[in-house]
């Protein structure tokens, strides 16, 4: 009977750094998700940075096409197409331009630092899960060396080897 209690400690320490090695596993997966995930994230805000980066593209090319139509309806109509009301429409165009194409740059600039940040989370997640499955891993096999010594002074106890 004394056998199988000993036998049964030196069962539950092997047990107990299996289970601390799988939750290890468990969490290096669960760090290798949130790289993933995070990688995900980025690469979903790069597809962003190049929408606004055309929308910038679009703004400029309407704008030239904008200048392009009064300066020449202007000179159609004989009119001078750098002075005057079509001088102040044209400015007007060029400020409207301009603005759309620097909050289409601030916006890829936005995202782009947005995803610095999702990827650095990302890692930092990783290590904290990485840090936990070592922790696990090792907390496994201080309950088996627990688990081992209680076995051992089990063993002396029942006089097993010899007293």
């Amino acid at each position: 009977m004394e056998a199988i209690a000993v036998g049964g400690q030196v069962l539950s320490g092997i047990g107990q750094m299996q289970a601390g090695r799988a939750q290890q596993a468990m969490y290096n997966a669960q760090a290798q998700q949130s790289v993933m995930e995070a990688k995900n994230k980025v690469l979903q805000n790069r597809a962003e940075v190049l929408n606004h980066k055309k929308q910038g593209i679009s703004v400029l090319q309407k704008l030239a096409q904008n200048l392009a139509s009064i300066n020449a309806r202007a000179a159609a109509g004989s009119i001078d197409p750098f002075s005057g009301s079509v001088q102040n429409l044209a400015f007007f165009n060029v400020g409207k331009g301009a603005e759309d194409f620097f909050a289409s740059t601030e916006n890829q600039k936005i995202l782009q630092a947005q995803s610095a940040i999702i990827e650095a989370g990302g890692f930092m997640q990783s290590a904290q899960y990485i840090g936990a499955g070592n922790l696990a891993k090792q907390q496994g096999k201080i309950n088996a060396m627990s688990s081992f010594a209680g076995a051992s002074s089990d063993a002396k106890n029942f006089e097993m080897f010899g007293g």
